[in-house]
């Protein structure tokens, strides 16, 4: 095993899928696209470390019998530690998309899926830094127990990773409530998009405010409130975050929808980022950035506004085509025609003056 310094930065739990894409507005259906959560919050992780930093990049892709060989060298470009599983006797996980008007959103599995637990990662992965979970509230504490009892078997003075779960739609309703508080108690941070985050406040109108709905799932009003950070996902309208009782808003990078052709998996590259960059595994580092006119809040002072960042630009990139983005020079990290560093420093001199401003007012109630 790599000593603690050259363990893996990120590992998803997330799946490789196949994906069929069918528009409900007439536009022409897609066909065999690379996708897959695991796959999306890869590319995120993946954008986030920069190439030099590639190689603390893992995850899994199980191929079956109808891979092609094409999406195994697009992968490969990456230079990601990819563990690649084959299996001949079934067919590669492949999963129907459908879109419509006001973010609809269907999806459905058209061959068997093969999903991953803490048993599929080798020991190198199982001491990664971070992990990167999409799944139900049961499983994710599953998961986690899983995954700390192997690493303290394996290093028993280790320290605590990173996890990021995000909640399957399907799951997020009232009835599932208690369990996304359990879980929530599992991991570091925790990912509903908006519409998902209230639908388990559904006919619930005492949380119809979303400050009381963040409130109770944190568990503002009790003893002992959770340390779990919150990040909602708000699509165009960027994201807002709640740690402990602040908050922050980050606009989405694209501020035309012309830029944006597909939205599948902007949130899974958003998350991927998201935990690699809380590692301190990204390009560019806190230390080499200007935040002076940022400092001072509990944002700043956890790595998190900067994870943050990373985690907005991130998606920016898996939004603006189907499929996954281009990757034209890769000891530049140039994807879709421009650099990752280009447009990270160009969204940060574009909203510094809209993160300060909320996090100056954080500052001043704190004290």
């Amino acid at each position: 095993m790599a000593n603690a310094a050259d363990r893996f930065a990120f590992c998803t739990l997330g799946m490789f899928i196949i994906d069929e894409i069918e528009y409900l507005n007439g536009r022409a259906r897609e066909q065999s696209i690379i996708g897959g959560a695991g796959t999306y919050a890869a590319l995120g992780a993946r954008l986030a470390a920069g190439a030099q930093q590639a190689k603390y990049v893992s995850w899994i892709v199980d191929v079956g019998s109808d891979f092609p060989a094409e999406f195994r060298a697009l992968i490969d470009s990456w230079h990601t530690n990819c563990v690649f599983r084959l299996d001949t006797a079934r067919l590669t996980t492949r999963a129907w998309n459908g879109y419509g008007p006001n973010e609809y959103r269907a999806f459905k599995y058209l061959t068997p899926k093969l999903r991953l637990d803490q048993d599929s990662l080798s020991d190198e992965q199982v001491l990664a830094r971070s992990f990167h979970m999409v799944c139900s509230a049961s499983r994710c504490i599953s998961l986690v127990e899983g995954i700390m009892a192997r690493r303290r078997r394996l290093a028993i003075d280790e320290p605590r990773p990173v996890f990021v779960w995000e909640p399957i739609p399907d799951l997020c309703s009232p009835e599932e409530l208690q369990r996304l508080r359990e879980a929530a108690t599992f991991v570091d941070v925790v990912s509903p998009n908006a519409d998902e985050f209230a639908a388990f406040f559904t006919s619930m109108p005492e949380y119809a405010d979303r400050r009381a709905a963040v409130g109770h799932l944190l568990g503002m009003g009790d003893a002992q409130p959770l340390k779990t950070v919150l990040v909602i996902r708000e699509g165009a309208h960027g994201c807002t975050t709640y740690s402990g009782r602040t908050s922050l808003h980050l606009r989405a990078h694209h501020q035309s929808s012309e830029r944006v052709v597909d939205p599948t998996g902007g949130g899974n590259t958003f998350l991927g980022a998201l935990a690699i960059a809380m590692t301190g595994t990204a390009c560019p580092a806190q230390d080499t950035l200007d935040m002076s006119d940022v400092a001072g809040s509990a944002f700043q002072q956890q790595g998190l506004l900067l994870a943050l960042l990373h985690a907005t630009i991130a998606a920016s990139y898996a939004i603006e085509q189907t499929g996954m983005p281009s990757l034209s020079n890769p000891d530049c990290d140039c994807w879709n025609g421009q650099a990752y560093l280009e447009r990270f420093l160009e969204y940060l001199k574009r909203e510094k003056a809209h993160i300060a401003g909320q996090l100056s007012r954080q500052v001043v109630s704190e004290t």
